[in-house]
């Protein structure tokens, strides 16, 4: 990479960058003089000495904001850019993956409106990361649309992106296009929720009955999440059971069954073991399935229509 032109104003976006985004202001780059007075050559300097022994995070964060700052160079600036960032989150610990993500956000992911239209500051943008918290974030960037057939010489807008996954095979790799399970959902949590959703009609079993044969288990755990964060306070008495039967309605016969059928049948077979010999019930999963989608409706629409909204699901206005 060549040297920047205006090396003071370089030095100083770098360390705004170490600055704004992580807040490592002890660290900086300055520009030296090289012997024959006529290069240039770059310090690090923590405290406004010499910096040495940097730890493999500290290079990484210095080496990544000299690369952003250097977008901005006049070499780099209005160019159709093909920009690859590999892991930029390597070596550094949970801190740093949000200011990393709205770093990249702001300075190349972000449109640029001019005429009322978005432009972007590349042609192509690559990002790689085997980092699972990463991409969560990652889903959420900027991302440019593109104009798809809709039928009758029709077009609509459409997200111009893809993920890919790299799978190992021995001593080659192979890029492949990434599953559904991590392509689709940012949690764990979502995909739970969707599961549950696709239950809600025992119609749907003709189609794809993996659903409703691993309802037990999801149900389970996604109460268990949901209601945790519901009721957040814990003691003894407040175990899995209390917490459904608060949220439920202590009086509701319904809210009890489905907490026996939860924890006996659904989610477990060593009590029952024959039930493992039996067919999957999908008119009374269907059942319990609405009927937990309807309390949570009930409970925060807000809430139930962003879950909605999530899974590519249209708002629920009943």
């Amino acid at each position: 990479m060549e040297p920047p032109q205006n090396t003071g104003r370089f030095t100083e976006r770098v360390n705004s960058l170490l600055t704004n985004f992580f807040g490592h202001d002890g660290i900086k780059l300055e520009a030296r003089d090289g012997e024959d007075k006529v290069t240039v050559k770059f310090e690090v300097t923590r405290d406004g000495k010499a910096a040495y022994n940097l730890s493999e995070g500290e290079c990484s964060l210095i080496a990544f904001c000299y690369f952003m700052a250097k977008l901005d160079d006049p070499e780099s600036k209005g160019k159709d850019l093909i920009i690859y960032i590999d892991d930029p989150i390597s070596s550094l610990d949970g801190n740093h993956i949000f200011f990393m993500f709205s770093l990249i956000e702001s300075l190349i992911a972000k449109p640029i409106k001019k005429n009322g239209a978005n432009s972007y500051r590349y042609k192509q943008l690559f990002i790689s990361t085997h980092n699972l918290d990463f991409l969560k974030y990652l889903k959420r960037l900027s991302i440019p649309s593109k104009k798809i057939p809709a039928g009758e010489g029709k077009t609509k807008n459409a997200s111009d992106h893809e993920y890919f996954m790299i799978e190992r095979n021995g001593a080659s790799s192979n890029v492949l296009l990434m599953p559904s399970y991590l392509r689709d959902y940012i949690t764990e949590f979502h995909y739970l929720f969707h599961q549950i959703y696709k239950c809600k009609d025992q119609a749907a079993a003709a189609d794809s009955h993996e659903p409703f044969f691993g309802f037990g288990n999801n149900l389970r755990k996604f109460l268990e999440a949901f209601l945790f964060f519901k009721f957040p306070y814990h003691d003894d008495k407040s175990d899995a059971f209390e917490r459904i039967k608060k949220f439920f309605g202590e009086e509701e016969d319904t809210a009890v069954a489905l907490v026996n059928r939860l924890n006996n049948e659904f989610s477990h077979l060593e009590a029952v073991p024959d039930r493992s010999f039996k067919p999957v019930e999908i008119p009374e999963i269907a059942k319990v399935a609405n009927y937990v989608l309807d309390k949570i409706y009930a409970s925060d629409k807000v809430q139930y229509n962003a879950l909605l909204k999530s899974i590519g699901e249209p708002e629920r206005t009943e």
